[in-house]
Protein backbone atom coordinates (compact mmCIF):
# COMPACT_ATOMS: atom_id res chain seq x y z
CA UNK A 1 0.00 0.00 0.00
CA UNK A 2 1.09 3.77 -1.22
CA UNK A 3 2.31 5.30 2.50
CA UNK A 4 -0.26 8.30 3.29
CA UNK A 5 2.38 10.85 5.70
CA UNK A 6 0.24 13.15 7.19
CA UNK A 7 2.19 16.19 7.51
CA UNK A 8 1.13 18.32 10.81
CA UNK A 9 1.91 21.76 11.81
CA UNK A 10 3.52 20.71 15.27
CA UNK A 11 3.49 22.40 18.80
CA UNK A 12 5.09 23.32 22.03
CA UNK A 13 1.78 21.94 23.15
CA UNK A 14 2.08 18.31 23.68
CA UNK A 15 -2.14 18.29 23.81
CA UNK A 16 -2.16 18.96 19.73
CA UNK A 17 0.31 16.42 18.75
CA UNK A 18 -1.38 13.65 20.59
CA UNK A 19 -5.11 14.81 18.92
CA UNK A 20 -3.56 15.09 15.37
CA UNK A 21 -2.22 10.94 16.72
CA UNK A 22 -5.70 10.50 17.27
CA UNK A 23 -7.49 11.20 14.53
CA UNK A 24 -4.72 9.24 12.76
CA UNK A 25 -6.02 6.44 14.51
CA UNK A 26 -9.11 6.97 13.36
CA UNK A 27 -8.15 6.72 10.17
CA UNK A 28 -6.23 3.99 10.37
CA UNK A 29 -9.47 2.15 11.85
CA UNK A 30 -11.65 2.84 9.42
CA UNK A 31 -9.55 2.36 6.69
CA UNK A 32 -6.84 -1.05 8.15
CA UNK A 33 -5.57 -1.22 4.87
CA UNK A 34 -4.02 2.27 5.14
CA UNK A 35 0.11 3.08 5.87
CA UNK A 36 -0.33 5.37 7.83
CA UNK A 37 2.80 7.74 9.03
CA UNK A 38 2.60 11.09 11.07
CA UNK A 39 4.94 13.79 10.54
CA UNK A 40 5.65 17.15 11.79
CA UNK A 41 6.67 20.53 9.48
CA UNK A 42 7.79 21.98 13.36
CA UNK A 43 8.65 21.67 17.33
CA UNK A 44 7.70 17.95 16.89
CA UNK A 45 9.14 14.88 15.97
CA UNK A 46 9.37 12.68 13.49
CA UNK A 47 9.78 15.26 10.64
CA UNK A 48 9.20 15.18 7.45
CA UNK A 49 12.79 14.57 6.05
CA UNK A 50 12.64 11.48 8.78
CA UNK A 51 9.38 10.23 7.91
CA UNK A 52 10.00 10.52 4.01
CA UNK A 53 13.84 9.12 4.31
CA UNK A 54 12.28 5.96 6.41
CA UNK A 55 9.79 5.47 3.80
CA UNK A 56 12.34 5.30 1.12
CA UNK A 57 14.50 3.07 3.06
CA UNK A 58 11.81 0.70 3.12
CA UNK A 59 11.79 0.23 -0.58
CA UNK A 60 8.60 1.83 -1.11
CA UNK A 61 9.20 3.42 -4.47
CA UNK A 62 5.76 5.96 -4.01
CA UNK A 63 4.05 8.10 -1.02
CA UNK A 64 1.21 10.14 -0.85
CA UNK A 65 1.54 13.53 1.80
CA UNK A 66 -1.38 15.21 3.31
CA UNK A 67 -0.97 18.63 4.68
CA UNK A 68 -2.85 18.61 7.93
CA UNK A 69 -3.41 22.60 7.04
CA UNK A 70 -6.27 24.35 7.25
CA UNK A 71 -5.11 27.57 5.11
CA UNK A 72 -3.07 27.70 2.25
CA UNK A 73 -0.25 29.65 3.35
CA UNK A 74 3.49 30.11 4.19
CA UNK A 75 4.07 26.47 5.20
CA UNK A 76 1.71 24.95 3.14
CA UNK A 77 2.55 27.24 -0.27
CA UNK A 78 6.60 27.59 0.59
CA UNK A 79 7.71 25.46 3.87
CA UNK A 80 6.07 21.88 2.82
CA UNK A 81 6.66 22.24 -1.03
CA UNK A 82 10.94 23.03 -0.34
CA UNK A 83 10.92 20.36 1.80
CA UNK A 84 9.34 17.85 -0.32
CA UNK A 85 11.40 19.43 -3.76
CA UNK A 86 14.88 18.15 -1.10
CA UNK A 87 13.55 14.89 -0.80
CA UNK A 88 13.22 14.28 -4.03
CA UNK A 89 17.13 15.11 -4.63
CA UNK A 90 17.92 12.97 -1.86
CA UNK A 91 16.34 9.95 -2.71
CA UNK A 92 15.46 10.24 -6.54
CA UNK A 93 13.69 6.90 -6.32
CA UNK A 94 10.99 8.27 -4.08
CA UNK A 95 8.13 9.62 -6.28
CA UNK A 96 6.05 11.62 -3.45
CA UNK A 97 2.75 13.94 -3.95
CA UNK A 98 0.97 15.81 -1.78
CA UNK A 99 -2.30 16.32 -2.20
CA UNK A 100 -4.53 19.19 -1.70
CA UNK A 101 -4.73 20.70 2.18
CA UNK A 102 -7.63 20.08 4.28
CA UNK A 103 -8.86 23.33 3.69
CA UNK A 104 -12.38 24.82 4.08
CA UNK A 105 -13.66 21.37 3.00
CA UNK A 106 -17.79 20.86 3.66
CA UNK A 107 -17.17 18.16 6.03
CA UNK A 108 -15.25 20.06 8.15
CA UNK A 109 -17.38 23.41 8.28
CA UNK A 110 -20.05 21.11 9.03
CA UNK A 111 -17.89 19.54 12.21
CA UNK A 112 -17.46 23.42 13.67
CA UNK A 113 -20.99 23.87 13.16
CA UNK A 114 -21.73 20.63 15.22
CA UNK A 115 -19.13 21.40 17.95
CA UNK A 116 -20.67 25.04 18.31
CA UNK A 117 -24.57 23.03 18.39
CA UNK A 118 -22.81 20.60 21.72
CA UNK A 119 -21.80 23.64 23.51
CA UNK A 120 -25.26 23.79 24.34
CA UNK A 121 -26.69 26.36 22.17
CA UNK A 122 -29.59 25.71 19.81
CA UNK A 123 -29.52 26.22 15.50
CA UNK A 124 -33.12 27.56 15.97
CA UNK A 125 -31.84 30.58 18.35
CA UNK A 126 -31.67 33.74 16.33
CA UNK A 127 -29.63 35.16 19.38
CA UNK A 128 -26.36 33.09 19.03
CA UNK A 129 -23.45 34.95 17.77
CA UNK A 130 -20.71 32.86 16.53
CA UNK A 131 -17.09 34.28 16.37
CA UNK A 132 -15.09 31.95 14.48
CA UNK A 133 -11.65 32.26 15.60
CA UNK A 134 -8.58 30.88 13.10
CA UNK A 135 -4.86 31.12 13.58
CA UNK A 136 -4.17 34.24 11.07
CA UNK A 137 -1.55 34.49 8.73
CA UNK A 138 0.51 37.58 6.73
CA UNK A 139 -1.11 36.52 3.50
CA UNK A 140 -4.31 38.48 3.39
CA UNK A 141 -5.63 35.69 0.78
CA UNK A 142 -5.53 33.01 3.45
CA UNK A 143 -7.23 34.95 6.10
CA UNK A 144 -9.87 35.94 3.66
CA UNK A 145 -10.93 31.93 2.95
CA UNK A 146 -11.26 31.78 6.73
CA UNK A 147 -13.76 34.90 6.98
CA UNK A 148 -15.48 33.31 4.16
CA UNK A 149 -16.33 29.86 6.45
CA UNK A 150 -18.05 31.56 8.69
CA UNK A 151 -21.14 32.48 6.80
CA UNK A 152 -21.20 28.45 5.76
CA UNK A 153 -21.04 27.30 9.61
CA UNK A 154 -24.47 29.65 10.01
CA UNK A 155 -26.10 28.34 6.87
CA UNK A 156 -28.91 25.71 7.47
CA UNK A 157 -29.89 27.52 11.43
CA UNK A 158 -31.26 30.61 12.39
CA UNK A 159 -28.06 32.13 13.02
CA UNK A 160 -27.36 35.57 11.35
CA UNK A 161 -24.57 36.49 13.54
CA UNK A 162 -21.39 35.82 12.83
CA UNK A 163 -17.76 37.44 12.75
CA UNK A 164 -14.31 35.95 11.97
CA UNK A 165 -11.28 36.42 14.46
CA UNK A 166 -7.78 35.01 14.29
CA UNK A 167 -5.84 34.45 17.48
CA UNK A 168 -2.76 36.02 16.08
CA UNK A 169 -1.63 39.68 16.08
CA UNK A 170 -3.45 39.85 12.51
CA UNK A 171 -7.31 41.61 12.91
CA UNK A 172 -9.81 41.79 14.29
CA UNK A 173 -9.15 39.73 17.65
CA UNK A 174 -11.23 37.51 19.32
CA UNK A 175 -12.57 40.63 21.88
CA UNK A 176 -13.47 42.96 18.98
CA UNK A 177 -15.34 40.33 17.49
CA UNK A 178 -17.45 39.38 20.27
CA UNK A 179 -17.65 42.96 21.04
CA UNK A 180 -18.94 43.60 17.30
CA UNK A 181 -21.42 40.47 18.07
CA UNK A 182 -23.11 42.23 21.29
CA UNK A 183 -23.47 45.09 19.07
CA UNK A 184 -25.04 44.05 16.64
CA UNK A 185 -27.57 42.00 19.15
CA UNK A 186 -26.19 38.87 20.01
CA UNK A 187 -26.95 37.37 23.54
CA UNK A 188 -25.96 33.99 23.75
CA UNK A 189 -22.29 33.78 22.49
CA UNK A 190 -19.78 30.98 21.00
CA UNK A 191 -15.98 30.97 20.44
CA UNK A 192 -15.58 28.52 17.58
CA UNK A 193 -11.79 27.27 16.24
CA UNK A 194 -11.09 27.35 12.92
CA UNK A 195 -8.10 25.14 13.94
CA UNK A 196 -7.17 21.28 14.08
CA UNK A 197 -6.03 20.80 17.38
CA UNK A 198 -5.85 22.41 20.69
CA UNK A 199 -2.42 24.22 21.75
CA UNK A 200 -1.22 27.74 22.84
CA UNK A 201 -3.10 29.66 20.51
CA UNK A 202 -6.12 28.55 21.20
CA UNK A 203 -5.65 28.57 25.06
CA UNK A 204 -4.88 32.67 24.20
CA UNK A 205 -7.99 33.36 22.20
CA UNK A 206 -10.11 31.08 24.95
CA UNK A 207 -8.46 33.09 27.82
CA UNK A 208 -9.49 36.43 25.45
CA UNK A 209 -12.95 36.00 25.39
CA UNK A 210 -12.97 35.36 29.42
CA UNK A 211 -13.55 38.05 30.79
CA UNK A 212 -15.91 39.61 27.91
CA UNK A 213 -18.92 37.88 28.19
CA UNK A 214 -19.95 34.43 29.29
CA UNK A 215 -18.85 32.97 26.18
CA UNK A 216 -19.84 29.10 25.16
CA UNK A 217 -16.25 27.09 24.00
CA UNK A 218 -16.68 24.93 21.54
CA UNK A 219 -13.95 22.05 20.06
CA UNK A 220 -11.21 21.89 18.12
CA UNK A 221 -12.14 20.07 15.02
CA UNK A 222 -10.17 17.03 15.44
CA UNK A 223 -12.43 16.18 17.87
CA UNK A 224 -14.78 15.00 14.97
CA UNK A 225 -14.70 12.31 12.52
CA UNK A 226 -14.75 14.64 9.63
CA UNK A 227 -11.01 15.41 10.41
CA UNK A 228 -10.23 11.22 9.12
CA UNK A 229 -12.72 11.14 6.76
CA UNK A 230 -10.99 14.41 4.93
CA UNK A 231 -7.51 12.89 5.32
CA UNK A 232 -8.78 10.04 3.91
CA UNK A 233 -10.41 11.67 0.87
CA UNK A 234 -7.65 13.34 0.07
CA UNK A 235 -5.48 10.38 0.26
CA UNK A 236 -7.72 9.00 -2.46
CA UNK A 237 -8.56 11.57 -4.50
CA UNK A 238 -4.18 11.55 -5.09
CA UNK A 239 -3.70 8.07 -5.73
CA UNK A 240 -6.93 8.08 -8.31
CA UNK A 241 -5.40 11.22 -10.13
CA UNK A 242 -1.56 10.16 -10.08
CA UNK A 243 -1.03 7.69 -12.80
CA UNK A 244 2.42 7.81 -11.80
CA UNK A 245 1.49 6.39 -8.30
CA UNK A 246 -0.06 3.83 -10.03
CA UNK A 247 2.73 2.65 -12.26
CA UNK A 248 5.72 3.38 -9.37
Amino acid sequence: MIPLIAVAHGSRDPRSARAVAAALTAVRRRHPEFDVRLAFLDLNSPSVPQVLDTVAAEGHRCAVVVPLLLGSAFHARIDLPALLAESRIRTPHLEVVCSDILGDDELLVAAARDHIVATGVSADDPTVGVALCAVGSRRLGANSSSAMVTPRILAGTAWTLGRTCFATATGPSVEAALTELSRSGARTFVLAPWMLAPGLLWDRACAAAEPLHRVHIAATLTDHEAVGEVIAARYLDTVAASPALVTA
